[in-house]
């Protein structure tokens, strides 16, 4: 009901990660993902409740935060980020925060995109002073070149996509919601270790957000198809195989040389956790839905030990 399980699974993937670089993280960054990430999911599902036309439609956690939206908007993300603000200017390292405001972009499009609901015509001009707005400052960024390039590449994606989906050239078949979050959770999750592990070359840090991207996307689609008994839970077994072949590529090339050493521990620790959905998903007609979306998030942690072996 408080999306607390999505700030306990960044904290601790992030965790691992910073051992698998043998680098050490001040407890206030762990603070400042876990209260990033909360306060993306309650704006996330709480926007969602604006485009539904009675509560009848909504599942149980959104009909929660229907509920107490007002007092969440209002009461609660004030004074959280507030202390966001503080922890960014005085607690957070320039160079983490510059990735973090970068990051903050994509999530100010994704949700002006995805959950936000409102007129086509307000909705694009958001979308394109948002996305003008980002590349500019993106483009001032004191951070490396390949980041900077990247992030506009990002911003420029999210932007088309956005536009096709006003235009209904579905959207969602090109870029799911589920898709696109998963991709943004694990760059939160990497933004402290990519910055502080400082890479020769940006293709580890891209691998490494992509093998938990692909993890992440498991996990959400997983809950999205046993949710809606879509016929789109088809595709379910070959995201995860996908995931599965994914893992153990970077984990061999690891293991060779071929690849950092430090992208060995993650790619083991990923592919334990989508063997494990794949059993729960394969016993997902046996598990209620609550029961199914409990298991999914505890597969995602469960192999976090083996990044330690």
């Amino acid at each position: 009901m408080l999306s607390l399980e999505a700030p306990l699974v960044a904290v601790l993937w992030q965790r691992a990660l910073a051992h698998a670089h043998g680098i050490r993280l001040t407890p206030m960054l762990d603070v400042g993902l876990a209260l990033a990430c909360w306060v993306i999911y309650v704006l996330d599902r709480t926007l969602d409740t604006f485009s539904v036309q009675s509560s009848g439609e909504l599942d149980t956690r959104h009909l929660f935060y229907h509920r107490h939206r007002r007092v969440l908007l209002l009461g609660v993300m004030p004074p959280v980020l507030l202390a966001l603000g503080w922890m960014a200017f005085w607690v957070i390292p320039q160079g983490v925060l510059w990735q973090a405001v970068g990051l903050a972009l994509l999530v100010a499009l994704y949700l002006a995109s995805f959950s936000s609901q409102g007129s086509r015509v307000s909705r694009d001009v958001f979308v394109s002073c948002a996305g003008l707005g980002g590349i500019i400052l993106i483009s001032r960024m004191p951070t490396p070149a390949g980041y900077r390039l990247t992030l506009s590449l990002l911003v420029l994606a999210v932007m088309v996509l956005s536009f096709l989906r006003q235009l209904d050239l579905r959207m969602g078949q090109v870029l799911p919601k589920e898709i696109t979050a998963a991709l943004l959770f694990a760059m939160g999750c990497t933004t402290s270790t990519r910055f502080l592990a400082m890479p020769e070359t940006i293709l580890e840090p891209i691998l490494e957000s992509l093998l938990l991207a692909l993890l992440f996307a498991c996990n959400l689609h997983g809950i999205s198809c046993h949710e809606q008994a879509a016929d789109r839970k088809n595709r379910h077994p070959q995201l995860v195989f996908g995931t599965l072949i994914f893992c153990l590529a970077v984990f061999g090339f690891a293991r060779s040389g071929v690849l950092e050493n430090s992208l060995r521990g993650p790619a083991l620790a990923a592919f334990g956790a989508a063997a494990l959905h794949s059993m729960v998903h394969l016993f997902r007609r046996r598990l209620s839905i609550d029961a199914y979306r409990v298991l999914a998030d505890l597969v995602l942690i469960l192999p976090l030990p083996l990044v330690w072996v």
